[in-house]
């Protein structure tokens, strides 16, 4: 399942773990492309990036983009976000010119491309979505919008995939482009540490230990903490625990930690001292 996400301004702020972004790169990006032009530009902050771009309105035919090979780690969704701008069809006048371009993506165990495997075409490549702008670019036009989507690619397998772009009559730039997956945090909790998750489903069930000093009491109830991690990598409700601070410690920071009680010195020798200092 594949799903074009459109509302970024959240979704870009949870965690994750970068794979690939293209806008850190300042040299060839070294893409195998048939016959996209690379180029040195500018970002909306004025950095140097390296762009892809493509202008065939006058042709049907399919000319493709392919990424390096993309190790995906622990994560079986990763998620694509794609930068680009479009020229407008209307003033082309040329009945080919399109507006859209496909994703694709092809898993691979190792990397194994070549200029001509895989062929070029959908199976062996998965499409992923059709991707159309919502801010068109007219010639001669000052405005200078960009286009910013984000797609999900699911129940990946592979130990790594290849992403390509077909552009069948687009006239387009492609600026960044970034790969990377949600993971929900290392995370302290009801005297429970629960370790960095990536979750493969809607959620995620973590196993948890209890921290320093903290026990599960006996019996049946010594189950080992538990917390779910949701896809978005943010942790889910509450957690699962029994863990307790052990005799002689009290809760610290909340329920973050175990720490020692205050204890009594007796205060020793003669005299007439009889109290006693709290520490």
């Amino acid at each position: 399942i594949n799903i074009v996400i459109n509302n970024l301004s959240s979704f870009s702020v949870l965690p994750s773990e970068v794979l690939m972004n293209t806008k850190l790169e300042t040299s060839d990006l070294r893409w195998t492309n048939h016959p996209w032009e690379e180029l040195s530009g500018l970002d909306e902050d004025s950095n140097s990036v390296r762009t892809f771009q493509i202008c065939t309105p006058s042709s049907p035919a399919s000319y493709w983009l392919r990424t390096r090979w993309i190790p995906r780690r622990a994560a079986t969704t990763l998620y694509v976000e794609i930068r680009f701008t479009m020229m407008e069809c209307a003033a082309m006048n040329q009945r080919h010119c399109k507006e859209t371009f496909n994703l694709y993506y092809y898993q691979a165990d190792a990397d194994e491309a070549t200029p001509t495997h895989p062929a070029w075409m959908e199976n062996p490549y998965t499409k992923a979505a059709a991707v159309a702008a919502d801010h068109l670019l007219r010639r001669g036009g000052a405005e200078r919008r960009s286009n910013l989507k984000l797609l999900r690619l699911e129940g990946l397998q592979g130990a790594g995939l290849y992403l390509a772009f077909q552009s069948q009559g687009a006239c387009m730039a492609l600026l960044a482009v970034r790969v990377f997956f949600r993971k929900c945090p290392p995370l302290r909790r009801a005297f429970a540490a629960f370790p960095e998750t990536v979750p493969h489903s809607l959620v995620e069930q973590a196993r948890g230990v209890c921290v320093e000093n903290a026990v599960t009491p006996p019996g049946e109830l010594a189950q080992p903490p538990s917390m779910l991690c949701g896809e978005d990598g943010q942790w889910v409700g509450p957690p699962t625990s029994s863990c307790a601070c052990r005799p002689g410690y009290e809760a610290g920071d909340g329920d973050l930690r175990c720490r020692g009680e205050p204890f009594t010195i007796r205060a020793q020798g003669a005299g007439n001292h009889t109290g006693s200092d709290r520490v």
